[in-house]
């Protein structure tokens, strides 16, 4: 999940690609339910494009907007509270400064596991987790 805490620049011809830019149709998708190929298609994604959207996942959209929810209202959160779940070892909260030999500036980031019981205690809500069975 991506969340975007500064608005995405209306024009992106600015930014080069792995591939030519007459070679970029759609973002690749990666279908689960097609387990047998999946492996396949993520790795093929990652090398050529760098990210992936997965379909037919499991995940509810109810729980993916009360995820997404949590996590924009983390990064709100004072830096001084955010560093609370950090550092990132290997999961939690981090931040560090990019560049200089290309994109430049400050990234934070929020690593988690695919073990919800082991991220629900003070990063993602407890009644989120409950709800969800976990």
């Amino acid at each position: 999940m991506v969340v975007l805490s500064q608005p995405v620049l209306d024009n992106l011809a600015h930014f080069e690609t792995c591939k030519p830019t007459g070679e970029i149709n759609i973002i690749p998708a990666v279908d689960l339910s097609d387990y047998s190929n999946a492996k396949k298609l993520i790795l093929e994604a990652c090398k050529e494009f760098g990210f992936f959207k997965v379909t037919n996942h499991g995940v509810s959209m109810e729980f993916l907007d009360r995820l997404e929810s949590e996590v924009v209202e983390f990064f709100k959160l004072p830096q001084q509270e955010k560093e609370k779940s950090g550092p990132p070892s290997p999961f939690g909260y981090g931040n560090k400064k990019i560049g200089p030999n290309g994109d430049v500036g400050w990234v934070e980031y929020l690593l988690l596991s695919t073990d919800a019981k082991s991220i629900c205690p003070g990063i993602i809500s407890d009644t989120l987790c409950e709800e969800n069975g976990v």
